[in-house]
């Protein structure tokens, strides 16, 4: 299961950079039609892949219809954005449980917060810290 959690801790960072904010219904629908993801989660098991990754913040609340017309709110998830400004930056905010094997072996403890990432080039800290100073 820990492979398969994998692949789609990484399948969400990329839908979620792709497609912007979603609600974890509109996750699920395109991590079906991705390619490497062979069983999208269930909705309680996905929601707590969401809630656990510290890469992924809830934005916001989208009110969604059901089939009987009840409209209830469900969050919106997206990358955070204030840390990650590009595709390429994605790797450095990776959990190491999502990391493969030669992005482990890069990765090292940050000394301000004590998280595992891979530093950019000639950096001494995680880009979190670099950039909103955590």
């Amino acid at each position: 299961m820990g492979a398969t959690n994998r692949r789609v801790r990484r399948a969400i960072l990329d839908i979620l950079w792709e497609e912007g904010p979603l609600t974890s219904s509109e996750i699920a629908t395109s991590l079906a039609s991705r390619k490497g993801v062979s069983g999208v989660p269930r909705p309680p098991s996905l929601n707590a892949l969401l809630c656990k990754s510290s890469s992924i913040i809830p934005v916001g609340k989208k009110e969604v219809e059901n089939l009987v017309g009840v409209k209830t709110k469900h969050l919106t998830y997206d990358v955070d954005r204030e840390v990650v400004h590009e595709r390429g930056e994605l790797t450095y905010v990776r959990e190491p449980c999502t990391m493969t094997p030669s992005e482990k072996a890069r990765a090292n403890k940050c000394p301000n917060c004590s998280r595992t990432r891979i530093f950019p080039e000639g950096s001494d800290q995680c880009l979190s810290c670099a950039r909103i100073g955590d």
